[in-house]
């Protein structure tokens, strides 16, 4: 465990200070503020031997804020998973570092690649690391991929998520001098 928490330590802080430099003046990515998505998660959860493998559905909120500016979100993720025929609440911490913007000429903000790195724990003493990829497109919505290990027992749970962004940007109105 602690070589995984090492190595996912490691490819952060790399990816981290290759993308700080990377940005472009006019990126739309990871604006200051926070998002709030609604992530709907599918998994299967497999020790990956004899035992059948489980499916896993849930629900979530996944609140994250800019603590650096077109890099890094901190959040954390609330909300509840049925699996073995058990619903369970899950919460924990998350990190997403965007490695990569996909712009067109005339739309910046078409989508970026985010690198993720969560911990959850459950309710049905699930006690889950790990990480995956994350896709957001048009700063609405974001699709994801991620692997988690649960430690307490001894399974892991490859998850797929669609989140649905909650809030709406704040309109700012000019202020005319006459």
């Amino acid at each position: 465990m602690h070589q995984l928490l090492k190595c996912l330590a490691a490819t952060i802080i790399v990816c981290f200070t290759t993308t700080a430099f990377a940005q472009k003046k006019t990126d739309t990515e990871f604006r200051k503020g926070y998002i709030l998505l609604l992530k709907i998660n599918n998994a299967v959860v497999t020790n990956f031997h004899s035992a059948p493998d489980l499916y896993a559905g849930g629900l979530a909120l996944n609140p994250q804020f800019v603590v650096a500016e077109h890099v890094l979100r901190l959040g954390a993720n609330a909300g509840f998973v049925y699996t073995n025929k058990k619903l369970s609440g899950i919460f924990g911490p998350m990190l997403a570092l965007k490695i990569k913007n996909f712009d067109l000429k005339n739309l910046a903000g078409l989508a970026n690649l985010q690198l993720i790195a969560e911990a959850n724990w459950g309710t049905d003493k699930q006690q889950m690391a790990g990480g995956g990829l994350a896709l957001e497109v048009l700063q609405k919505a974001q699709l994801s991929f991620t692997v988690q290990r649960d430690y307490n027992l001894n399974s892991w749970w490859l998850q797929t998520h669609i989140g649905i962004k909650l809030n709406k940007k704040k309109k700012t109105t000019p202020i005319f001098n006459q």
